[in-house]
């Protein structure tokens, strides 16, 4: 035989050294590829793999084995991570993969390129209305226009959903995009761009997968599952349409893919948590590193943890001497710092761990205009920073160990520089100049007072504290989700700034939400509860009392959801929201001349409230006075005309008021925005029946 024909290829002696250098996951390796062996008809057969475990053991590391593997089984593969931050982005980048292996997206690829110049036209308009470009961005991570809802449950009774900021001027920017855009295709494309290119894109996905099983990888899901975990579950519930089954998705993230969310397609679901290396596997893997000295094996070993980012950094250098990672006596932050020789970046190092995410403006702040940004650019290349894309973060498990290093150094240092980040933060959001009605609809604001949040906490738990419940409570007034993110923030500065108060607040918030969400209102009760009795402003009180009561109000303890009512509307009688509440909670009860009353109070105090009119209006129906109903019904759907909740009252309204025809027109398109509400395809039943 030929001898040129018996040598391998630099690619093969490549692979094969790739292969070599990866340690351990052995369970997780076979499992893979014992699924792609496996028919698609196969009940062991999975088609979602969830890959989660804390930052640092290896999640990314994994997953790429994983696409080696499938690739080497002929598989067109595809990855996105937190650097694509919307659905359209992933799309777009997952589509340039596949170009790049010969499976060109035509169609969806010439639709986003029209989106993406369109948005971006309508970004830069100087007519563009203040918050547009976040409505944009809200538009696309709920797929267009359906932003949140109020989602009726069985019988009159709803389950309350905080109105979403956005929507009270949905109807102006959306007016904006129409006047900008004469195509209709267009306006639809920007306004709802998941219902315009999700089907393109897995119409030709379809096409690849006719000729080749396909694999998707999602990394980094913990920072993108706000707009990916949806859009990945209206997939699998056919929103969009039949999809191939040899199509395999893959996502790693830092937490478990939630099971309430997918209880309906566990079947096809495999979880793969993921733990620090064994010892046997951190050896080997130092093994495959060339380094065999017992002594500085055991000095790793002991300062990792045996998590393999950190058994990585250690090893990096082939240290032959324990003496070059660092006595045992040492800090952790010592030995990663040990091979940075100038003391200045040693300092510059540990300063930067202080803020949640660092670029060039931060680190000017903490080192000055001319050196900091020489030591940005420094900074930015050490193996344990990271870029995102809003900045660059260190590894968590390494900024972990500096901040506790830096906070041992000098309480004092530490605190002055968490003050200079609060205040630099703050002179940001005060540079906005934002409207007192503007600022919740500005993503920047957000950012902005959740790091003064974070910062000042750090910088003085105890004083600081009962201004970030309020902050958390005034998030939760405008929409739950906002409030979720202050708790995470507050337990975050609790864990940073080793503050047992701060944090204990902070897993009692987080908890207390997450249990609310879940319907085990006993537990978000306790959270409720604690913040009323915390209380001594009574600016946020009410919020405190009127979401208490509303949790009352959802266990069916009208009485005490009425108490609560009550004591928010004495301390504070301008309180729409709390009126409203109070009047649908006396619906609920049946005493409709006392939920008039409120809600006529709301209304008069705000009438733009669109959740307020519809309530009042869908009273007037159950008491029959139906030109009264149509007037609110139909005052809140001027507001906003994608409101489902209005459509579906107007359509019960038309079905008591025997016009069925319209009944069911009006149903129909309150199913179309909302394809699950079970309320409405309820009532539409009735209709028919």
């Amino acid at each position: 035989m030929n001898q040129r024909k018996q040598r391998k290829s630099l690619q093969e002696i490549l692979k094969q050294r790739q292969q070599k250098s990866f340690v351990g996951r052995e369970e997780q390796i076979n499992f893979f590829r014992s699924n792609l062996a496996l028919p698609l008809e196969s009940e062991l057969r999975r088609f979602f793999l969830s890959v989660f475990g804390q930052g640092g053991v290896g999640k990314t590391t994994l997953l790429k084995q994983f696409r080696k593997i499938a690739s080497e089984n002929n598989f067109a593969t595809a990855l996105s991570n937190d650097e694509e931050t919307s659905v359209p982005k992933v799309m777009a980048r997952l589509a340039q993969q596949f170009e790049n292996q010969g499976h060109k997206l035509e169609k969806f690829s010439e639709r986003y390129k029209v989106y993406r110049q369109k948005k971006q036209e309508l970004e830069s308009d100087p007519e563009a209305p203040q918050g547009f470009s976040a409505f944009l961005g809200q538009a696309v991570a709920k797929g267009g226009l359906r932003l949140a809802k109020e989602v009726p449950v069985a019988g009159a009774a709803m389950d309350f959903v905080d109105a979403d900021a956005f929507a009270s001027q949905a109807g102006e920017w959306a007016s904006f995009v129409a006047k900008k855009l004469t195509n209709k295709d267009e306006v639809r494309l920007v306004q709802e761009p998941l219902e315009v290119l999700t089907p393109l894109f897995l119409k030709e996905i379809g096409e690849i997968a006719d000729n080749s099983d396909i694999a998707l990888f999602f990394d980094t899901y913990e920072r993108t599952d706000d707009f990916l975990d949806g859009w990945l579950l209206d997939i699998f519930d056919g929103r969009y349409g039949d999809i191939p089954a040899n199509i395999l998705f893959i996502v790693a993230g830092r937490q478990e893919l939630d099971k309430n969310h997918w209880a309906n397609c566990e079947g096809l679901i495999a979880r793969f948590p993921l733990e620090p290396f064994t010892e046997d596997e951190a050896r080997e893997y130092l093994k495959q590193k060339g380094i065999s000295d017992e002594q500085v094996i055991k000095v790793i070993l002991e300062l990792s943890g045996c998590f393999p980012l950190l058994v990585a950094t250690l090893a990096a250098e082939v240290p032959e001497d324990p003496i070059q990672i660092g006595d045992s006596s040492g800090t952790a932050v010592e030995r990663f710092l040990k091979w940075v020789d100038d003391d200045k970046r040693k300092e510059v190092a540990l300063d930067a761990a202080i803020p949640l995410c660092i670029n060039e403006d931060i680190l000017v702040q903490l080192q000055g205009e001319e050196e900091g940004k020489a030591l940005f650019n420094w900074l930015k290349e050490m193996p344990f920073v990271n870029e995102r894309h809003n900045g660059w973060v260190y590894h968590d498990v390494v900024r972990t160990q500096m901040l506790r290093y830096k906070r041992r150094l000098s309480l004092k240092g530490w605190s002055e520089l968490h003050g200079k980040l609060a205040e630099y933060y703050d002179n940001l959001r005060n540079n906005l100049q934002l409207a007192e009605d503007k600022i919740w609809l500005d993503s920047s604001w957000f950012r902005y007072t959740l790091e003064v949040t974070y910062h000042r906490l750090c910088e003085s738990p105890h004083k600081y504290l009962s201004g970030a419940l309020n902050e958390f409570l005034i998030a939760l007034k405008n929409k739950r989700k906002f409030a979720q993110r202050f708790a995470e923030r507050i337990l975050k500065a609790g864990e940073n700034a080793d503050s047992d108060e701060v944090k204990r607040w902070g897993e009692k918030l987080v908890e207390g939400l997450k249990a609310y969400e879940e319907k085990r209102y006993e537990k978000s009760l306790e959270m409720f509860t604690a913040l009323v009795e915390h209380s001594d402003e009574m600016k946020w009180q009410p919020v405190a009392l009127g979401w208490r009561g509303i949790t009352y109000r959802n266990m069916g303890n009208y009485e005490y959801a009425l108490k609560d009512f009550d004591r928010a509307i004495e301390i504070d009688a301008n309180y729409d929201w709390a009126l409203a509440d109070r009047g649908f909670t006396y619906f609920l009860m049946k005493r409709y001349d006392d939920a008039f009353k409120d809600f006529n109070r709301a209304i008069e105090l705000n009438p733009d409230y669109k959740w307020a009119l519809a309530q009042r209006g869908f009273t007037y129906t159950v008491i029959k006075a139906y030109d009264d109903a149509l007037s609110d019904i139909n005052r809140a759907i001027e507001i906003d005309p994608k409101y489902t909740l209005a459509q579906a009252y107007r359509g019960i309204t038309y079905r008591q008021m025997k016009r069925y025809d319209d009944g069911l027109k009006e149903l129909d398109r309150a199913i179309e925005s909302e394809p699950n509400d079970k309320w409405a395809i309820a009532h539409r039943g009735i209709v028919y029946r």
